[in-house]
């Protein structure tokens, strides 16, 4: 991080915005916030390829609408709101693979709406929430898991761990009842 930071956000913005922009202007914004936003989404997705290929397309998408940016706003604030965006919707999509270099509507609008504070706040209840699911009875880990990250049916949980669908049923609702315990 340290070499470049005689560089505020506004210089590197404005040598973004010249016309004649070349790669070394995108390669000082890349070194400074690449490492923030790539653990940023990794701290989300919790897969580590996946994020690499989000934070390049994020940086992509930005050095291709680079002419949208203004000199005043925050570049760290304008990259964590697209990397929290683009997480939202693979963790929405079922299909993860297709990752677009669209820039999303409310890219612009939100960075002015929304802070970096929110979000890490965000990321560290996220990291709360992992830990205490890590911390769950291995069987009831597991059924939550499949449960919530595989999206897998009671059903198909009972059959593949060899439960009863009440058994699966009772340990969701007690890995919910922990967690619950543990947020409040």
């Amino acid at each position: 991080m340290g070499h470049d930071n005689k560089y505020s956000d506004r210089n590197l913005i404005e040598d973004l915005l010249q016309s004649g922009a070349d790669v070394r202007a995108f390669e000082r914004v890349f070194h400074r916030y690449y490492p923030m936003v790539l653990n940023f989404i990794k701290g989300m997705l919790k897969d580590f390829v996946m994020a690499e290929d989000v934070a390049q397309n994020i940086f992509m998408r930005l050095w291709l609408n680079r002419s949208t940016l203004h000199k005043d706003q925050s570049l760290k604030n304008y990259l964590c709101i697209m990397a929290r965006n683009e997480v939202i919707n693979i963790l929405s999509s079922k299909s993860s693979k297709s990752l677009t270099l669209q820039p999303t509507i409310q890219d612009s609008y939100l960075m002015d709406h929304r802070s970096v504070e929110d979000w890490l706040s965000y990321n560290e209840t996220n990291t709360r929430i992992q830990n205490d699911i890590e911390a769950l009875p291995p069987q009831r880990r597991a059924v939550f898991k499949m449960s919530r990250y595989e999206h897998m049916s009671n059903m198909e949980i009972a059959v593949k761990l060899n439960l009863s669908v009440r058994t699966v049923e009772k340990h969701i609702e007690l890995a919910l009842k922990d967690l619950r315990r543990s947020m409040s």
